[in-house]
C-alpha cells in the first residue's frame, strides 16, 4: 500500500501534494458554491463541518454529497474526501438535528459500563457514517485531575474528559476508538501530549503553558494505548509544554511531534493539529507560516476552520516546497501518509 501511495503521490504537482494535506473548515449547515469552487481550484480534499447545525441526518447528508462530488477530482485514484466533524457529545456536538444520538458529556460516559459506551458510541458513529462524515475528531485523551476539574478551562470545564485518572481515560477512549472505527469512522485522540492541566483555553488566549507533562508522565498512558491500538489518529494540543519544548507551541515543535510522539512512541499515522486558523494562541505566527511549521515539525494535515486561510495554508506549504527541497521532502512525505491512510479506508 506504501508503494501505491507513493505512486499516486509521484503523479502529483508541488502544489497538488501540498493541497492534499490541508483540512479546511465550512459551515455544518452546508457550504457555499464560491466556497466549494475555491476549494476544488486549489485541489484541497479534506473539509470539517464546523459550528452548530440541526440538519437531519439525511440532510446532512445531502450536504455532504455537495462537498464530496465536487472535491473528489482534487484526489487521485477515486480515493475518498475526508469530512470530518466534532461530535465528542455534551457541549461539544456539532451536529444537533433529528436522527443524530444526544450524547452526554464525557464525563458521564465515561460511568457507563463499556458494553453500555460501546452501544451508544457505536450508534453515534452509525449515524455519522450515514450523513457521510469519514472523520471524528474524537475521542478526548485529556486527563483532567479532579484536584483541577472545572478550573480546567478547555476540558474540565466542559465535562470533556472521560474520568479523572489516566487508567479509566485509557479504557474509555479505547472503547471509543473501537465503536467508531467499526462503523467506518475516524476517531482522532486529543490534545497531544494532554491539555488536562493547564488553565486557559488555547481558543481564547495566548501564552497558554503546561508546566507539569513531561516524557514519562502518565497523562501520555491514554496515548500510548491508543497508539498500541492502531486504529487511531493524533491531534496535537495548541499549548506550549515547558518540559518538552520551552521555545515553541506544541504544533511548531518537533520535540514534541516527531521527537515524543513519532519516535519515542512509535507513532506512524496521520498528526492532524488543532484549529490553527482562529486559535489566538498561535495568532502571532502568520497563517500561512503555521501550516509550514506544522509540517516541518513532522504534522500530517492541518486543520483550519475557516476555507479561505485554509488556501493560503496551501499556497504557503507549496511556496516553501517549490524553495526547498528539504521541505519538500516531508510534504511529500505527509502526503503519502494522507494516500495510504485514503486507500487504507477505501
Amino acid at each position: 500500500m506504501r508503494q501505491q501511495a507513493e505512486e499516486l503521490v509521484d503523479e502529483l504537482s508541488a502544489s497538488e501534494q501540498a493541497a492534499s494535506l490541508v483540512m479546511a473548515g465550512v459551515p455544518a449547515t452546508g457550504a457555499s458554491a464560491a466556497e466549494i469552487s475555491a476549494m476544488k481550484k486549489q485541489g484541497i480534499s479534506n473539509v470539517f463541518l464546523r459550528g452548530r447545525s440541526q440538519l437531519a441526518v439525511k440532510q446532512t447528508a445531502a450536504q455532504v454529497q455537495k462537498i464530496t462530488q465536487d472535491l473528489d477530482s482534487s484526489i487521485p485514484g477515486q480515493l475518498p474526501v475526508w469530512v470530518a466533524t466534532d461530535q465528542e457529545g455534551g457541549f461539544v456536538r456539532v451536529l444537533q438535528g433529528d436522527g443524530f444520538a444526544e450524547l452526554p458529556t464525557a464525563l458521564k460516559q465515561g460511568q457507563w459500563s463499556t458494553s453500555k459506551l460501546e452501544r451508544e458510541v457505536g450508534t453515534a458513529g452509525k449515524q455519522l457514517a450515514e450523513a457521510g462524515i469519514n472523520v471524528n475528531l474524537a475521542p478526548v485523551a485529556d486527563v483532567v485531575p479532579s484536584s483541577i476539574g472545572t478550573s480546567n478551562a478547555p476540558i474540565g470545564y466542559f465535562g470533556r474528559e472521560y474520568a479523572h485518572d489516566a487508567a479509566g481515560v485509557s479504557k474509555a477512549v479505547a472503547m471509543v476508538n473501537e465503536a467508531l472505527h467499526a462503523q467506518g469512522v475516524q476517531p482522532v485522540v486529543k490534545h497531544f501530549p494532554g491539555l488536562g492541566r493547564v488553565a486557559e483555553n488555547t481558543d481564547t488566549n495566548t501564552g497558554v503553558t503546561d508546566t507539569k507533562i513531561g516524557a514519562d508522565s502518565s497523562d501520555l498512558q491514554p496515548f500510548e494505548q491508543a497508539i498500541e491500538q492502531g486504529k487511531s489518529w493524533v491531534m496535537v494540543s495548541n499549548a506550549r509544554y515547558a518540559r518538552l519544548d520551552a521555545k515553541n507551541d506544541a504544533p511548531f515543535s518537533s520535540k514534541i511531534i516527531t521527537g515524543l510522539l513519532r519516535e519515542q512512541m512509535g507513532y506512524d499515522g496521520i498528526v492532524i493539529s488543532d484549529d490553527l486558523c482562529e486559535a489566538k494562541q498561535v495568532g502571532h505566527v502568520p497563517v500561512g507560516e503555521r501550516a509550514v511549521k506544522f509540517i516541518a515539525a513532522g504534522g500530517t494535515v492541518p486543520l483550519c476552520v475557516n476555507s479561505a486561510p485554509a488556501i493560503t495554508m496551501a499556497k504557503a506549504l507549496a511556496a516553501e516546497a517549490k524553495s526547498d527541497s528539504k521541505f519538500a521532502g516531508k510534504v511529500r512525505e505527509a502526503a503519502v501518509l494522507v494516500l495510504e491512510e485514503k486507500l487504507r479506508s477505501q
